[in-house]
C-alpha cells in the first residue's frame, strides 16, 4: 500500500510541477542558453522531490526481502 500512495504523491507533484510549467509557458524560452540551463535545472528538481516524496512515503520496505513468506 505504500508503494501505491508514493507513486499517487509522485504522479501528483509530478503533474502539478508539468502543469505550471506548461501554464508559465517556460518552455518556449529553450533556445537561449541560460534559460534552458534553468529549465534543466528546475525539472532536475522536480525529478529530485519525486525520489525524496517516494521514500519518505515508503521507507525503506520496498526493498526489503521477504524472508519468512
Amino acid at each position: 500500500m505504500k508503494n501505491f500512495l508514493g507513486f499517487i504523491a509522485m504522479f501528483a507533484w509530478t503533474l502539478l510541477a508539468g502543469v505550471s510549467l506548461y501554464l508559465s509557458e517556460i518552455f518556449s524560452l529553450h533556445t537561449d542558453i541560460l534559460w534552458a540551463i534553468l529549465i534543466a535545472s528546475i525539472l532536475l528538481l522536480v525529478h529530485v522531490i519525486n525520489l525524496i516524496l517516494y521514500f519518505k512515503i515508503t521507507g525503506d520496505s520496498p526493498y526489503k526481502w521477504k524472508v519468512n513468506q
